[in-house]
């Protein structure tokens, strides 16, 4: 079991920006303090439908939503009229992540408005569009109401305490806290060593290429990819997917991929030694993948 204080939960903070900048501010204070981690697109041009994609990538590996939300409603995406800050909370929301909101009290807005200016905090070109958001957001809302950062503060530490102790709730923990099953360290020394092997073949000159059939690993995976096969192979290796051939036959036209030596009949799925290096080789390109992802979300 994770030591719940210890363990670290990725917070995604999605709010206006120019409206919101203390506010924000405040939230990213808050998680660093309770020791988690705020992830959040500010820095991204707003409404920019490349960055969507990018945006939504953030939500599904952070651990936990929060929105901030205040007098306005933000830019809009053309193609649904909604605004980006909607749509990163209905992503959310489908995602099935867990979620919390802190939304501005009206009384406080008023003041906000007299402040600074209502052009800067009070939505003037899509007011109904705002209100329609800020009642969707209130009926699934947890956490009260803010008044000004103090608020935000005490609701964003107060309902990670409550999210950390969660435990479908993974997080981030430090590698020498965690408890690696013995299956999976055992797979992880056999790729690693086979991985060393490659790396001295490679250093003595001797060829590594050929994977299969006359082909190289890239070859053969690049065959695969143009084919659609690669993630059908993936699983079929992986969950034994008796039915792997009736499926392939649909895309691979008359070319049975047995024919290539991945698997040694066409009934069942046991891999030949040519398709065990095949799988091995893509794992370990995947995990490299993987070390290389997390090394830069710690930089």
């Amino acid at each position: 079991m994770v030591d719940f204080n210890r363990k670290r939960l990725q917070v995604f903070v999605s709010s206006t920006y120019t409206d919101l900048i203390d506010e924000r501010q405040a939230a990213v204070e808050a998680i660093l303090s309770h020791g988690h981690i705020p992830a959040g697109m500010e820095l991204f041009t707003s409404g920019d439908e490349s960055q969507m994609d990018v945006i939504k990538q953030w939500i599904e590996d952070s651990d936990v939503y929060l929105l901030i939300l205040g007098g306005r409603y933000g830019s809009i995406e053309l193609n649904s009229g909604k605004s980006y800050t909607q749509l990163e909370y209905e992503y959310a929301i489908e995602l099935g992540k867990p979620y919390f909101a802190c939304v501005v009290n009206e009384a406080a807005q008023e003041r906000r408005a007299k402040k600074y200016g209502p052009k800067k905090v009070t939505e003037t070109e899509n007011p109904k569009e705002l209100k329609k958001f800020r009642q969707l957001v209130e009926s699934k809302v947890r956490g009260k109401p803010w008044e000004d950062t103090k608020d935000i503060k005490i609701i964003v530490g107060e309902t990670l305490v409550a999210f950390a102790r969660r435990e479908n709730l993974v997080g981030w923990v430090r590698a020498d806290q965690v408890t690696v099953n013995p299956a999976v360290a055992e797979e992880m020394a056999r790729l690693s060593k086979e991985n060393e092997q490659l790396r001295s073949q490679i250093a003595n000159g001797v060829p590594t290429e050929e994977i299969i059939d006359g082909l190289s690993f890239s070859e053969f995976k690049m065959l695969l990819e143009h084919n659609g096969l690669l993630e059908i192979i993936k699983q079929a290796a992986a969950s034994e997917i008796q039915y792997w051939h009736d499926v392939t036959m649909n895309y691979f036209d008359e070319i049975e991929i047995k024919n290539l030596g991945f698997f040694e009949d066409d009934s069942a799925i046991k891999l030949t030694s040519s398709g065990r290096r095949f799988i091995n080789k893509l794992n370990l390109e995947e995990l490299k993948l993987k070390i290389d992802y997390v090394t830069v979300r710690d930089d």
